[in-house]
């Protein structure tokens, strides 16, 4: 399955990573370079809540941003989050190897206020949240089994970063693990687990669903 963005217990997750399915290239649409410049801390965005506020909130954010001081580079990921009707900005910043994680905080959604996204060397972003599930996984057994047994399950983001392991060409897999369940309150039916390759270089290469468990 291709993820779209502007360019996402341990011992287990070794386990079934001998145990891939089949392999999707990673291939996010373009919007820019992101790098640990683009992180920035939140100044109170009370005022772009507001209903009396006199611009959009979106517009709101990129402005408290730039009077607050925030960064050339966390002002420009904003403005592609923006772009891609992602109104938030990038709250943190994970090395993971050549490559990184990047917790995106989303602070005019109404529940899930949180994302994550994979981030190459060459600065490319993955969102690992969008498309948790598609075509290419829904043809799987094990989505179809699930998916019998849990009709109405969906993944529910964000997904939690679990782990990472060495391959033999001296890149890395990384594995995310997603929630599904039924409705915002229920109990888990179960969680999707995805892993990304990471080849030696750090670009994100490839997606694979691995297992539902």
């Amino acid at each position: 399955m291709s993820t779209q963005f502007s360019r996402h217990v341990f011992g287990c997750a070794i386990l079934v990573l001998s145990t891939l399915a089949s392999a999707q290239p990673a291939s996010p649409q373009h919007i820019g370079p992101i790098d640990a410049r683009a992180v920035w801390q939140e100044r109170s965005l009370s005022a772009c809540r507001s209903e009396q506020s006199p611009t959009a909130p979106d517009v709101c954010l990129l402005r408290t941003m730039q009077r607050s001081g925030a960064s050339p580079q966390a002002v420009a990921a904003a403005k592609m989050l923006v772009k891609a009707n992602k109104a938030g900005f990038i709250s943190a910043w994970r090395p993971l190897g050549k490559a990184a994680l990047a917790t995106v905080t989303y602070p005019f959604r109404a529940n899930t206020n949180e994302g994550t996204m994979l981030i190459g060397s060459d600065g490319a972003a993955i969102d690992v949240d969008e498309g948790s599930v598609g075509e290419e996984d829904r043809a799987t057994p094990a989505w179809r089994a699930f998916a019998a047994a849990h009709p109405d399950s969906v993944p529910f983001a964000p997904a939690d970063f679990v782990g990472s392991t060495a391959t033999s060409d001296g890149g890395q897999s990384v594995l995310f693990s997603t929630p599904l369940i039924t409705c915002h309150a229920c109990a888990e039916d179960g969680a999707l687990l995805v892993a990304y390759t990471i080849d030696k270089a750090g670009i994100v290469r490839e997606r694979k669903l691995l297992t539902i468990k």
